[in-house]
């Protein structure tokens, strides 16, 4: 099986309430490298940073195909605050994704779907701001698997002045 590299970006979107915003996602051709597909989850904005991009115009182009929100309508946050590395069968290749997290304080909750590329149109079918309570105990699939242990200091504006390791490659707890 081929294996490709990719660098990623995840934004921390929050509002003025504390609360995250997420994306459902739903696709089939992203499994884990066993080829189990877990169905529908809840994920971070972000994705794919594109050849000769930096890490901080990825973002910016991220959130405005996945959210709307333009730089304006944002406040970031200067510095990665967590990393890690997800191994994943995407589309039938083997997958190391190497992702950088930054945190984003929306100004502006008009939060719209209208500008998403054509793959993502297929996979995010909605959004949502979630609360740290929400997260912690909802029943449906949420990556990363360990935002609920690392959250409360970004909703807090507690940020480590070392970028924090997370283990990417976590599952939801299959009964």
């Amino acid at each position: 099986m081929n294996n490709e590299i990719r660098n990623s970006v995840k934004i921390i979107l929050i509002n003025d309430r504390k609360e995250l915003l997420l994306l459902s996602t739903d696709d089939e051709k992203i499994k884990n490298l066993d080829g189990n597909y877990n169905g529908r989850f809840w994920q971070l904005v972000g994705g794919k940073i594109e050849k000769g991009e930096k890490i901080f115009q990825a973002a910016k182009r991220e959130l405005f195909e996945e959210t709307g929100l333009k730089e304006c309508d944002v406040e970031f946050y200067p510095n990665v605050v967590w990393e890690g590395i997800l191994k994943l069968n995407m589309h039938g290749i083997e997958t190391t994704i190497n992702q950088k997290f930054i945190v984003a304080k929306a100004i502006n909750n008009n939060i719209s779907l209208k500008n998403l590329i054509n793959e993502e149109k297929e996979s995010i079918k909605s959004f949502k701001w979630f609360s740290l309570n929400e997260i912690k105990y909802s029943s449906d699939i949420i990556y990363p698997i360990d935002l609920p242990e690392y959250l409360p200091d970004i909703l807090n504006g507690k940020f480590s002045e070392r970028t924090i390791s997370l283990d990417l490659n976590k599952q939801p707890n299959q009964l």
